[in-house]
């Protein structure tokens, strides 16, 4: 009896997971299917001991030379970070990021928003979903489209340089002007937009990953 509960569980739960799978939706790409689980932290791998780890992080004043550890990259420790993993795996099928998050030359150093997952569950539409009065063809039908709004999205994410300093204005990989302040608590905000800096959940040679209350305007 009690094996007959689990399997009908089982396969309730699949189901369910299912019909809210973006794999339901015609044109987009199957890569695409996985981005925004159910239930994220059963697809996170489990925590190492490190450079990033879970909770609050300490932070380290920006631009104070601290590298965290040189022997990895970005891209090496951003699948460990679970309350960022919706967003960390939007990012590996966007050459234009990978290659960037996995680069050792100084002239790629990158400082990478990562919205945390609450951020991500509560967009109003999904990154590889068309903006409000986006003309041509729709990105539910057509595979090419949903993946330009979606590099876009992650793009918009990628500040090319670390360490990145207190007032400076940098344009994102998607093309934005971004800058951080303090505000009164002493929190960095990302400008404009006010993104709140949750913290810095990563610290490597080739740059950081800053946790963010929020997303990049992608509208």
């Amino acid at each position: 009896m009690r094996r007959t509960i689990l399997i009908a569980s089982l396969f309730s739960s699949i189901s369910f997971a299912a019909a809210i799978s973006p794999r339901g939706l015609r044109g987009i790409p199957s890569s695409l299917s996985e981005v925004l689980p159910l239930h994220p932290e059963q697809y996170q791998s489990p925590m190492n001991p490190g450079p990033v780890q879970g909770g609050t992080e300490p932070e380290s004043p920006s631009g104070s030379g601290d590298a965290g550890d040189n022997a990895l990259s970005i891209s090496d420790i951003l699948p460990q970070t679970r309350k960022i993993n919706i967003f960390a795996s939007l990012t590996r099928d966007i050459s234009s990021v990978t290659g960037r998050l996995e680069s050792t030359k100084p002239a790629d150093n990158t400082t990478l928003l990562a919205p945390l997952n609450g951020a991500m569950q509560a967009l109003p539409r999904k990154p590889w979903e068309d903006r409000p009065g986006d003309e041509g063809v729709s990105a539910q039908y057509n595979e090419d489209k949903a993946a330009e709004n979606l590099q876009r999205f992650v793009e918009e994410h990628v500040v090319p340089v670390s360490p990145w300093r207190e007032g400076e204005k940098i344009k994102t990989l998607g093309g934005q002007e971004l800058w951080w302040e303090r505000n009164s608590d002493g929190e960095r905000v990302v400008k404009p937009g006010n993104l709140v800096v949750d913290g810095v959940v990563g610290r490597v040679g080739n740059g950081e990953i800053w946790a963010v209350k929020g997303v990049v305007n992608y509208a």
